[in-house]
């Protein structure tokens, strides 16, 4: 059979191997029932196969690499033996065949039952399979290693404590701490008697041997400080009971006052602040209703005194426009009073200085035009008062 034609496959070795066997098994009178990993007692590098068929077992060796990937090994036949004691576990199943001549311990991967049942069908051997209690099928348990049992047993423990210690009520641990106190100077004490004299501290196991004491005491030395660090730890770290409800009450009582006090000081800070809050804006409206009174009166004033100024400047310009054209006209002819304008007014000043309310003129006592001047007359008590209001002096 070729060897190209599976590695070209990228089939997996068991595949392979598979392969071969059947190939092998065509030529025999022999029919091949399955095919499985094995283990027949001797050490190898290479994978080796059981392949079960109607009169027996033979056993190859794989050896993908070589230039014969397939060789045979040994055979069984089912007529050699009498019996088989077989062992059953989750991963695989070890078969003790009991014959005339030499025992053989065989260990069957995964397929162990399927080999059993064609034991049963295609030979006349007696076939006994250990019952296995139920805690050798638990994690840690199957494989039977003692070093493996004893790190299981060492976890499950811790996990265990670890539950109880949640579930059991505080008023129970001191109990338990002082318990496992106990019980590990009691370990401590068989374990250093068994390492002298098994048989005494081992009552109950069959097999009483220094390597038993050892993993059994060293366990329960184990267990008895794991029990003392979980539950001596919330020990320390708590009170007792009614120290602890006493305290939680103290406290609530003390924080239901702290917050009443805070609670109060808090209504008065913000009682406080919404004055101040209250009386920053009026005093801003004061600020601003005052800002806009004096802004409306100097607007007022300045309005006057443009009003004023354009009076002013509207008198002079008049004035002006009347002396021009008096100049102008160059005919001084004798001043003809108008009886209808003789209006004098604030005689409290009469004979001193005479203005002229239409020309806007004063005249000084003595001026060539003071006695000529008859209608609409002001009187000034100084040229002072005349020029503030409005008047200007005479050109003579």
């Amino acid at each position: 059979m070729s060897k190209t034609r599976y590695k070209n496959q990228k089939e997996s070795n068991e595949a392979i191997a598979k392969a071969y066997i059947e190939n092998d098994y065509t030529n025999s009178q022999n029919k091949l029932l399955l095919v499985s990993k094995a283990n027949y007692g001797k050490k190898s590098s290479n994978v080796c196969y059981s392949a079960v068929d109607d009169k027996g077992m033979n056993f190859y060796e794989f050896n993908n690499n070589a230039e014969q990937n397939l060789m045979l090994i040994e055979r069984y036949e089912w007529a050699d033996f009498s019996s088989v004691t077989i062992d059953h576990s989750i991963t695989k199943s070890a078969f003790i065949f009991v014959g005339h001549g030499e025992n053989r311990d065989i260990t069957i991967e995964v397929k162990g039952k399927e080999v059993e049942q064609v034991i049963r069908n295609h030979s006349s051997m007696e076939v006994n399979v250990v019952k296995r209690p139920v805690w050798t099928k638990v994690l840690g348990y199957r494989s039977q290693t003692t070093w493996k049992m004893f790190m299981a047993s060492t976890v499950y423990t811790l996990i265990l404590l670890f539950i109880l210690n949640a579930l059991l009520p505080a008023s129970t641990h001191n109990f338990i701490t002082g318990l496992s106190l106990f019980l590990f100077l009691l370990s401590i004490i068989g374990f250093l008697v068994g390492l002298i004299k098994p048989k005494w501290v081992l009552p109950k196991f069959k097999v009483k041997t220094r390597k038993r004491v050892l993993f059994s005491y060293l366990y329960l030395i184990l267990s008895c400080l794991f029990i003392v660090g979980i539950f001596s730890d919330e020990e320390s770290t708590s009170t007792p009971v009614s120290t602890q409800v006493s305290s939680s009450q103290n406290s609530v009582t003390v924080a239901s006052k702290k917050d009443v006090a805070d609670s109060s000081k808090q209504k008065v800070e913000k009682n406080d602040s919404d004055k101040a809050v209250k009386e920053e804006k009026r005093q801003k409206a004061e600020e601003q209703a005052a800002k806009e009174e004096a802004k409306r009166k100097a607007e007022e004033q300045a309005a006057k005194e443009e009003a004023e100024r354009k009076a002013q400047q509207q008198a002079a310009s008049q004035q002006a426009t009347t002396s021009s054209s008096t100049s102008s006209s160059g005919n001084y002819k004798p001043f003809e009073n108008d009886p209808s304008d003789d209006q004098q007014s604030n005689m409290s000043c009469s004979d001193q200085i005479k203005g002229n309310k239409n020309s806007k003129i004063y005249h000084v006592p003595g001026g060539a035009y003071y006695d000529r001047t008859q209608d609409n007359i002001v009187w000034f008590c100084s040229e002072a008062d005349a020029q503030a209001a409005g008047y200007r002096e005479s050109q003579r």
